[in-house]
């Protein structure tokens, strides 16, 4: 092959790719961040139902007018704000951005701002296979009002995708179910809706029942730690179903086995296990709401990751339990169900 003829070729493969469209994703962040800043400072909430002026929101806001100003002109151009002469106002999607709207996604929001932070740490997270931020326990303890909001955001998450659950679990009856780390309790009260005769119980570490008080009252809650024998339930107390909900994804293969095996010893002779679960096939690269899901595993939490149907089986297997095979819905979280004989 001459030369001219290599570099015909090598032209021919560079022109395939789409700088236009790998420079657009690469700024994308900018409107994350725009979102979030608007989010930290309060401006979704002073315009909500109250357009203003320039000099009204930064006295409002106590911040700076050119800052603000660049603000605003970045959420109008990204579609959050409108103007009209001198006053500024939020668009119908501006509006989801404040507390008071009934569908608010300002709790989502502010735990995306928490992460977005922690994505700009990926760099160190691929060289050393560490953690970024501190781990849960730690979070809901010593920085409760950040780990609440958080718990919150989880729970706003679960109204708009976590409707799927009920299905894809299948439970043909109602009993008695123990959520194991719950949280605010969102799967847990989609479940109790969509099944008659259902009572769940959510498991979760202290700091997070004012939550749960707060978003789902008419649940039940225990206090309990995943990292106890039985979660620090009794010897001897059995469940009808146990639900493991985005736990796995937390923890690494051991710790995912033992936790397993301890809610398999909370069932009832003929009762169910629930695993709620972000489940990645056998290459680890589809499908891609779950491959896009991993990074922050390995950003999150010392040995988290996304796990395949093999291996939630094989632990599922290994506490005596017979899973069922993958029900998968239309959004990224399956559930794999198994029953103690």
């Amino acid at each position: 092959m001459s030369d001219d003829q290599a570099g015909s070729g090598n032209s021919k493969l560079h022109s395939a790719g789409d700088p236009y469209a790998v420079v657009s994703k690469f700024t994308s962040y900018q409107e994350s961040a725009l979102i979030g800043t608007a989010v930290e400072v309060g401006l979704p909430n002073l315009l909500y139902g109250s357009p203003k002026d320039l000099d009204g929101i930064t006295a409002a806001l106590g911040t700076d007018s050119r800052g603000t100003l660049a603000l605003l002109s970045g959420l109008v151009a990204f579609g959050m704000v409108e103007r009209e002469n001198e006053t500024f106002m939020l668009t119908p999607n501006g509006e989801l951005l404040a507390d008071e709207h009934p569908s608010s996604v300002a709790m989502i929001a502010r735990k995306e701002w928490f992460f977005y932070k922690l994505w700009a740490k990926m760099p160190e997270a691929v060289r050393t296979g560490e953690t970024q931020t501190r781990a849960w326990a730690d979070r809901l303890e010593n920085d409760p009002e950040q780990a609440h909001d958080f718990l919150r955001a989880l729970d706003d998450l679960c109204r708009l995708y976590g409707g799927d659950l009920p299905d894809l679990a299948g439970l043909e009856s109602g009993g008695r179910l123990l959520d194991v780390g719950g949280g605010a309790g969102s799967h847990s009260a989609n479940l109790v809706e969509a099944v008659d005769g259902l009572q769940a119980t959510v498991l979760d570490l202290p700091g997070a029942e004012a939550v749960l008080r707060e978003r789902h009252p008419e649940l039940a809650f225990v206090a309990g730690d995943i990292n106890d024998p039985r979660f620090g339930r009794p010897e001897g107390e059995e469940w009808d179903y146990v639900l493991i909900s985005n736990i796995l994804h937390d923890h690494p293969a051991e710790e995912n086995r033992r936790i397993i095996k301890e809610a398999a010893g909370l069932l009832a002779p003929g009762g169910s296990l629930i695993v709620y679960e972000w489940v990645i096939d056998e290459g680890r690269t589809s499908p891609a709401g779950v491959a896009s899901f991993t990074p922050m595993m390995v950003i999150e939490n010392a040995g988290g990751w996304t796990w395949t149907e093999a291996e939630i089986g094989e632990w599922i297997e290994e506490a005596g339990l017979t899973p069922r095979p993958l029900s998968q819905g239309p959004g990224p979280i399956a559930v794999i169900r198994a029953e103690r004989s």
